[in-house]
């Protein structure tokens, strides 16, 4: 009886006390949970402006490779020869703001050829911000982030005296999330060390990091090693990463990216192990080989001055690649200029309306000091669908950095543009001619002449400057020169061939609160008998916009305005400058959002005002992320919403949904005219290696 009397009162006991127990457990975890999220406002305080020593080592071991390397940008030049290759870095990471850190090279050795590094999309792993929304730039939600604990699950285990073992995974599979644990202090919510697992942009990583110990540098990675792998059309690229900071030698500012390994040597923080000796070794007796040749040829030269050695074949195509697929840089008597790759599928776009585009870039800079340099960018572009090139290059003259103070040249052919104005004043000058039945071919239907549509080629000339930090002012002229697709046609109906306007111009951009809307205000006005202008016109347009970031890399766009023309004593051209057509492709964010898809290109020239709003909401996780497969490679998803309304039509509405990934953005938009739908299209943008 005693021992059925003790079980029963052990049961009891049991069932009373089991509850909370099991409430305490509970209650311990979010509390340890909640330190850990709240340790950075507690425990430390902004402290910008501040460097810290940073050495960083990687290796990168080419396993498989194959021709189509070739096309991957920044891996180029290990598509051949070398499979394993070495570089250390030692500089001095600026501390930004406890959001953001740069790292700024000042020694370097390196078996790279041409001096080159490996791929941002490498180097971006290096550093994590533990505590901040991201781990990374903009990418990979932070666990340790307290409005980010939507998207995990916590795990409290192995408790001792002082450390807790936090376990996290992610709710979904999603390449902004990651998997892992973390050794945090039970008293403060420090985090002591984590490390995790996750896949962004055709690279899978590992990382481990052991942070600081006190104040600030707490916060900050004491250590870091990471370990990548990259896989595509069965090229297997493998790195790791090694990085220490707040390291104790400290070099002059006035190093900047000098090759030295012997000084390399004296400032290593870790030995190297067996496998980057042995890359290091070959890589010198490669180049003993190399220089024991060039000692021969040089010989040889003298020898035979009238027969230089000449290039092989594959030497030149291996050249053509690399400016193929890479992008070029040059310094040349102080200038520094850049061309971006021939082959880039991320200038390429489509859309229903302005059908396929492709560009390149070419940039240069020149330097007079640090308060006044010149730059020039241009872009040179060919839209598939109307058949015509485009170039836009703008030279500007910056004088006064801290001002934001210019003087900018720009040359420019613009969108082909539309002017119904002039059939309407030949069907005046003949008003009894039945233009649609008249047998004679320069009357047979006027309509389909073209005699409405112009090219457009224009000058501005623009000086720029902050006359407060709240308030920009831009002042300048425009100069525009319109000739006609069919200048015979015109010829025939004694019309002008060259429509030429300059127009005095005044911008105000205005922004009176911080990380407020941005208003811009701009004044046009067209003065006849200048360098042989023949149109006179007013302009007036009003522009807001505003970016709201919010929590967990989400983002609102707003962008509206309005404007209008006056004096219609002349015939013009209706050409507004926030509200057009852009026929260069520019990538997701600047012409997706703000601008119409499935609008129709002659609406932009046919009306006096225009009132229009655009908005689109984005988000990492939003529908399609929650599917299983497809949802993991989602980078983030965006709705639009975009409303006209125009003379002489009823209010235009377009709605859109698009995806990102690490291949393609993709979006399918539907537009309604009044109550009635219109239409439906498909746009899309190539995104592969748009980081690399």
């Amino acid at each position: 009886m005693n021992n059925k009397a003790n079980l029963i009162i052990l049961m009891v006991g049991m069932f009373i006390f089991m509850p909370t127990f099991c409430f305490s457990k509970e209650k311990s975890d979010s509390s340890i949970l909640e330190k850990m999220w709240s340790y950075k406002r507690n425990y430390t305080h902004q402290n910008i402006g501040n460097t810290t020593n940073t050495y960083m080592r990687y290796t990168l071991n080419t396993e498989r490779r194959n021709f189509t390397m070739f096309l991957i940008p920044s891996l180029y030049a290990f598509a051949k020869d070398d499979r394993q290759y070495i570089s250390e870095i030692y500089g001095k990471m600026e501390i930004e703001s406890l959001h953001k850190f740069n790292i700024r090279p000042q020694i370097i050795s390196s078996n790279i050829p041409h001096d080159r590094q490996v791929s941002d999309a490498f180097i971006n792993f290096s550093t994590p911000n533990i505590y901040d929304m991201t781990l990374y730039d903009d990418m990979i939600l932070s666990p340790f982030y307290r409005s980010n604990r939507f998207y995990y699950r916590y795990k409290i285990e192995n408790e001792d005296a002082n450390i807790v073992h936090v376990n996290f995974r992610p709710k979904l599979k999603n390449t902004q999330l990651v998997k892992g644990y973390a050794l945090v202090n039970r008293n403060t919510g420090r985090i002591v060390y984590t490390t995790f697992d996750g896949e962004y942009d055709m690279l899978k990583f590992h990382i481990d990091v052991v942070l600081g110990s006190e104040n600030t540098s707490s916060i900050l990675p004491q250590r870091c090693t990471s370990d990548l792998k990259f896989n595509f059309m069965g090229n297997k690229v493998t790195s790791h990463f090694l990085a220490t900071y707040d390291n104790p030698t400290t070099l002059p500012d006035t190093l900047n990216e000098v090759h030295d390994r012997e000084k390399m040597d004296s400032l290593r923080t870790f030995q190297l192990n067996d496998l980057e000796k042995e890359i290091y070794r070959k890589y010198d007796e490669q180049k003993a080989r190399e220089h024991a040749e060039w000692l021969k040829e040089k010989e040889k030269e003298k020898e035979d001055s009238l027969h230089p050695k000449k290039r092989s074949l594959g030497d030149f195509l291996w050249d053509i690649g690399d400016k193929l697929v890479t992008s070029s840089h040059a310094d040349a008597l102080g200038a520094k200029l850049t061309l971006s790759p021939i082959l880039n599928p991320q200038y390429i776009s489509y859309s229903p309306s302005r059908g396929l585009s492709y560009k390149i870039q070419l940039g240069a800079r020149y330097n007079w000091n640090k308060k006044r340099y010149l730059t020039i960018r241009t872009q040179i572009g060919y839209n598939f669908k109307i058949k015509q090139f485009f170039h836009y290059t703008p030279i500007r003259m910056t004088y006064n950095p801290k001002r934001n103070g210019y003087a900018e040249l720009v040359f420019a052919n613009g969108n082909r543009i539309s002017n119904s104005s002039i059939i309407q004043t030949i069907k005046n000058m003949n008003p009894d001619v039945e233009f649609k039945e008249n047998p004679y071919v320069e009357f047979k239907d006027i309509e389909n002449l073209g005699l409405n549509y112009f090219t457009d080629n224009y000058i501005k000339a623009y000086n720029n400057v902050a006359a407060f930090d709240w308030l920009e002012i831009k002042t300048g002229i425009v100069f525009h020169i319109r000739r006609p697709d069919n200048k015979e046609a015109l010829r025939r109906f004694k019309q002008p061939t060259s429509f030429r306007s300059f127009a005095p111009s005044l911008t105000l951009h205005v922004s009176p609160w911080n990380h407020g809307p941005y208003l811009t205000m701009n004044y046009e006005r067209s003065i006849k008998g200048i360098l042989g202008s023949n149109s006179e016109y007013e302009r007036y347009e009003f522009d807001v916009s505003h970016k709201f970031k919010l929590n967990r890399l989400r983002l609102v766009n707003l962008k509206g305005g309005f404007g209008f023309y006056t004096n219609n004593e002349t015939t013009y051209f209706l050409d507004y400058a926030n509200f057009h057509e852009e026929n260069l492709p520019g990538g997701w964010e600047d012409e997706w959002t703000g601008y119409f898809q499935l609008l129709n290109s002659d609406w932009y020239n046919m009306s006096k005002y225009y009132l229009r709003l655009n908005t689109s909401y984005e988000s990492p996780l939003l529908v399609f992320s929650f599917l299983p497969f497809v949802g993991k490679y989602i980078e983030h998803e965006t709705i639009y919403l975009s409303l006209l309304s125009i003379q002489h039509t009823r209010p235009y509405a377009e709605i859109g949904y698009g995806i990102t990934t690490r291949f393609i953005s993709i979006g399918a938009f539907a537009s309604m005219l009044g109550k009635k739908f219109e239409k439906f299209g498909v746009k899309f943008t190539f995104e592969l290696f748009r980081n690399w």
